[in-house]
């Protein structure tokens, strides 16, 4: 998926939504899945809350996604919120201080890393799920790269 500039959005990147039918959705965000990553099945962006000057967020309500899901009980709303998102919501990816984000990457590769260590012996260096937990810490890698190299 593209950006309203006609970039294309990448895990790792910051944005910055508009135009969103609620106003708690219109914010800055980074991208911490993307589809077709190895470490997401979903079909949309999925997305954390950060400040604008890349701080991130540690609200309950600090997660998102793009397209824009909405959440209500209210089904006309619900209906009327979609239809808004689709004619009105942008996204944009911003140059904003990497330093939070390396930082949240650098976690989930370690965490990755560490199920390797504490459960390679259970099911084998071979084994599909180590290889998997392999693939997911190398995507992280590969993110903190993007991200220090400035693209």
């Amino acid at each position: 998926m593209i950006d309203k500039n006609g970039r294309e959005i990448k895990t790792g990147d910051a944005v910055v939504i508009t135009g969103a039918y609620f106003k708690n959705d219109n914010a800055t965000y980074f991208v911490t899945h993307s589809p077709g990553d190895v470490t997401w099945t979903g079909k949309n962006y999925s997305l954390i809350k950060m400040s604008k000057t890349g701080k991130i967020s540690k609200s309950k309500n600090k997660y998102g996604s793009w397209p824009i899901g909405i959440y209500t009980n209210d089904r006309k709303k619900q209906e009327e919120g979609t239809k808004w998102n689709k004619e009105h919501a942008q996204i944009e990816i911003v140059n904003i201080n990497i330093n939070e984000r390396v930082e949240y990457f650098n976690k989930e590769m370690q965490d990755y890393i560490d199920f390797i260590k504490n459960n390679i012996h259970r099911f084998g260096a071979d084994s599909d799920v180590i290889k998997q937990q392999k693939d997911m810490a190398e995507h992280c890698q590969h993110v903190i790269d993007y991200l220090e190299a400035g693209e």
